[in-house]
């Protein structure tokens, strides 16, 4: 799977989480077993995707969320 692959399917489950009645906070865990990544990678290309604006992520790297940017990228697709 291509980075971008990578990217689209990160921002598709950090979009479904906002069908929940209370979103919450995604941890990188979650990610990984849903995408199947290790989580070395994973975590890297979070630290991306949160320099880009299209997440969120704390300092550790451990729980994410989608910014309104990045629901805009999803939506473009």
């Amino acid at each position: 799977m291509s980075l971008y692959q990578y990217k689209f399917q990160i921002l598709a489950i950090l979009s479904d989480n906002l069908r929940n009645t209370r979103p919450q906070l995604v941890p990188t865990a979650t990610i990984a077993g849903k995408t199947g990544m290790q989580l070395r990678k994973l975590q890297q290309i979070l630290k991306t995707m949160d320099g880009m604006g299209i997440i969120q992520t704390d300092s550790d790297l451990q729980y994410n969320l989608i910014t309104r940017k990045g629901l805009d990228s999803l939506g473009k697709h």
